[in-house]
């Protein structure tokens, strides 16, 4: 029977944030996994906990991850934890708990501070779902892609960004999604703490020195409605003309797909002799 690897979520910023169940596992577990020992390390003393910590991120995870399990699966007790949140988003920790789960260890949930679910709860935005993409990308080219997915998908998407990236950023928003709504959380939870509401363009001239971490939840706007000039319409009721229908409903079908109303485009019929009237032919005699 392997051990137990806790999955505990850490204050992002305010230290008060953590709950005492988390404190009591950091106490309790043989060992501590942390994404960032110094940044763990002013936890640990603030709680006066001994716990043993060991670093495990990106750079060493391939070298860590065979130790660690070892422990697991010596009925051993391990705290994962990320710099700040809650681990395995957007950080290596996911790959600790799914190489855990694969030897079979239990791997329990200890919940807290989340950046994403911070941020969307200040928002506002009146949306059920919310898409997360973590980080955005660093290549301009693949981040344009990922936002004009973005505005194709019209889903509320979460995304972290660093200070020094965050103004390519927000230019690349600006070019691809210009009628966006964003809500960006600057430092949440700490000092200097800062919810921002806006469009691309104004956000851009708002973050003129980006500093501090930051948290973006960008709304993108519905699509503008299609509206065809009389020229189209008339060819489409040509169309519809030449497939033998009749005015009325010629005009309700056009304007269905043309986002003109159906008077609009009744008028805009044609008028010429070929046209076919709209009731029934009356023959004299």
């Amino acid at each position: 029977m392997a051990g137990t690897l806790y999955v505990v979520a850490t204050p992002i910023g305010n230290l008060e944030d953590l709950t005492a169940r988390a404190a009591r596992v950091l106490a309790d577990v043989a060992l501590i996994a942390a994404e960032n020992r110094q940044t763990a390390a002013k936890l640990l003393r603030h709680l006066a906990i001994s716990t043993p910590c060991v670093t495990y991120n990106d750079r060493n995870k391939a070298r860590s991850t065979p130790r660690l399990l070892a422990q697991l699966k010596a009925d051993g007790s391990i705290a994962l934890i990320s710099e700040a949140g809650t681990p395995g988003i957007s950080d290596p920790g996911q790959d600790l708990v799914a190489a855990a789960i694969e030897v079979g260890a239990q791997v329990v949930p200890i919940p807290g501070a989340s950046a994403p679910a911070t941020l969307l709860s200040v928002a506002g935005a009146r949306t059920r779902t919310a898409r997360l993409v973590g980080f955005l990308p660093r290549r301009t080219g693949e981040r344009r892609r990922l936002l004009a997915d973005v505005g194709k998908r019209g889903e509320a998407t979460l995304a972290f960004e660093s200070p020094h990236r965050l103004r390519e950023s927000l230019a690349d928003i600006a070019a691809v999604l210009p009628r966006a709504h964003l809500v960006v959380g600057r430092e949440l939870t700490k000092l200097y703490e800062e919810v921002w509401r806006g469009s691309p363009e104004e956000a851009q001239r708002h973050f003129e020195r980006p500093r501090g971490e930051f948290s973006l939840l960008i709304l993108p706007a519905p699509p503008e409605p299609v509206r065809w000039p009389d020229d189209a319409v008339r060819a489409a009721l040509q169309g519809e003309r030449a497939a033998g229908a009749r005015r009325a409903p010629a005009a309700a079908a056009v304007a269905a797909r043309s986002g003109r109303t159906r008077r609009e485009v009744y008028a805009l019929w044609p008028t010429d002799e070929a046209a076919p009237p709209d009731g029934p032919a009356v023959h004299g005699q």
